[in-house]
């Protein structure tokens, strides 16, 4: 008997998990074995977590009111809703449950879990910026969402708005997925609503179960053979930490793994060879960047951020480093968008940089450092930079870390550089575009405004949110799309703490029988229909 027949009859997935790659057969038909980084997945609590890995986890083990359509912007569908209506003053949707739906511990599921699962986040400060900025707050919230029967939702809007927005927000995951409040609550330590167990337990009711989850190493989800939704086709998904785009490469070569997210621009050139591969792009809203705190004395002056804009060497890192990855840009709208203008093509320029640190104060540079994940593309781009800066007599020193450690420091704003990736997540509006990297309508530490690139940089441009908030009611489409378009050419002679370098887009490679499979632009990725045609 072989390898894979032994771990089909066994369900041994830890095993195949710890096997060295040398030594494995072929995935088992009924389990899909993903390899991707963990470094980012700090917590796996939905109104705490951050990084796509936490995210696409926690989209198959908890439900949202709403699902978002994989391909058409805009396009939401039922989920634990089946149907939503809008009141004629357009400033609350009602949102009918289903009635069958059970939490993995055996719990009903009740509108009730909805809004617990809002409220706790806005009680305990975490997460939910998204949500935040358009009026929720824990003084409002039980105002706000109310649960009048047990299988009814009502989403009252705090300030006028476009209820698409709310819509994206409920199906866009994080403080939306509905946690089972009898289980947290069982779990609760001094009040905190079980955040400390959930950080790495779960309490949902999705297609599949977490099992484990060991940092850095593996989590190992398992089938919910009775969810409502219809069983899922795969009995075991299993997330390898592969931080290492070779170690993905010949894992996929080898059959190990089903699927890869995260290689590098050599690797995923070298696998369109290879006719057992199927290599697809999926989009995002995301963009790739280099910011800098403006806390730091240095960048709180202009013309040090004009400097270091003029030294990154944007077609170097966007034809070596991303392609495959990212695509040269400087905007925080798409392409494509109402608002979106051309690109102002930054070019590396050292020695226009050199003479702005001289104005500023910083004729002979200066030291700092740069925090970023260990792994590609992100060191690489980190080191692209560190080489750029220096050409203008800035000397980085680069730190690397998982992503506690890079984006740690960022939420806690007592960093100097980092680079990263973020923004909004799924690129469908100007408004929420703009609103994650401009806005910050509150910049004191205690604000916690997380999901908020402005805020992590400590940029505030008072104006720019007040054209943002009446951009967004603005009822004429042109006029509505030249506002967004002015509120980028204020935030670009602002000269922010955050400069793009990249749109972001991800590339996964996966082994052409597995079928069903379509990576999501929200990083939502589900597996319930996901199978292998063996």
């Amino acid at each position: 008997m072989n390898l894979k027949t032994l771990l089909q009859a066994a369900g041994l997935a830890t095993v195949m998990a710890m096997t060295p790659l040398a030594t494995q057969a072929a995935t088992p038909s009924n389990q899909l074995v993903v390899g991707v980084s963990l470094v980012t997945m700090v917590s796996l609590d939905p109104g705490a977590m951050s990084g796509r890995q936490s995210v696409e986890v926690n989209t198959n083990v908890y439900d949202t009111l709403i699902t978002a359509d994989s391909a058409q912007k805009g396009v939401f569908h039922p989920s634990l809703a089946t149907n939503w209506e809008l009141n004629e003053a357009r400033d609350a949707i009602t949102f009918h449950l289903r009635k069958d739906v059970k939490f993995h511990s055996g719990n009903p599921l009740t509108a009730k879990d909805f809004v617990f699962s809002m409220k706790r986040a806005m009680e305990l400060g975490i997460g939910g910026s998204n949500v935040r900025v358009f009026g929720y707050n824990k003084d409002n919230i039980d105002a706000m969402i109310e649960a009048p029967d047990d299988y009814t939702v009502i989403v009252h809007f705090p300030k006028p708005t476009d209820p698409n927005l709310i819509l994206g927000v409920i199906a866009g995951k994080g403080v939306c997925m509905v946690i089972d409040s009898k289980l947290a609550m069982q779990n609760q330590k001094d009040g905190d609503y079980g955040q400390a167990w959930l950080t790495t337990h779960s309490a949902g009711s999705g297609p599949y179960i977490l099992d484990r989850w060991d940092a850095n190493s593996m989590v190992i989800l398992n089938r919910n053979d009775a969810y409502w939704g219809g069983k899922p086709e795969m009995k075991r998904i299993i997330y390898r930490h592969m931080p290492e785009s070779q170690t993905l490469r010949l894992a996929l070569e080898q059959h190990d793994i089903d699927i890869a997210w995260g290689m590098s621009v050599a690797d995923l050139k070298a696998v369109q060879k290879d006719e057992e591969l199927v290599t697809a792009k999926v989009p995002s809203g995301h963009v790739f960047y280099l910011a800098m705190s403006m806390k730091d004395e240095k960048y709180a002056k202009k013309e040090v951020r004009e400097a270091v804009r003029h030294l990154i060497d944007y077609e170097g890192i966007n034809n070596t480093i991303l392609p495959f990855t990212g695509t040269l840009y400087q905007r925080p709208i798409p392409a494509g968008l109402p608002g979106a203008l051309p690109n102002p093509m930054y070019k590396f320029d050292p020695d226009l940089a050199k003479k702005l640190l001289a104005d500023a104060g910083y004729p002979d540079g200066f030291s700092t450092s740069i925090r970023v994940l260990s792994t590609s593309p992100f060191v690489n781009v980190a080191t692209a930079l560190q080489a750029s800066l220096a050409k203008g007599g800035i000397k980085a020193e680069i730190m690397t870390g998982n992503g506690d450690q890079v984006y740690g420091p960022m939420k806690a704003r007592k960093y100097e550089m980092i680079v990263g990736r973020g923004g909004d997540r799924t690129g469908a509006h100007p408004y929420t575009s703009l609103l994650s990297i401009v806005y910050n309508p509150d910049n004191s530490d205690e604000a916690k405004l997380y999901t908020l690139q402005a805020w992590r940089t400590s940029f505030q441009d008072t104006a720019i949110n007040e054209e943002l908030q009446k951009a967004l009611l603005e009822p004429d489409e042109k006029k509505q799309a030249d506002m967004y378009a002015d509120i980028q050419k204020r935030f670009e002679e602002d000269i922010p703490a955050q400069q793009i370098i990249s749109m972001a887009y991800d590339t996964v490679v996966y082994q052409k029988d597995v079928s069903n499979f379509i990576g999501h632009p929200y990083q939502n990725t589900s597996y319930l229909e996901v199978k292998k045609e063996r």
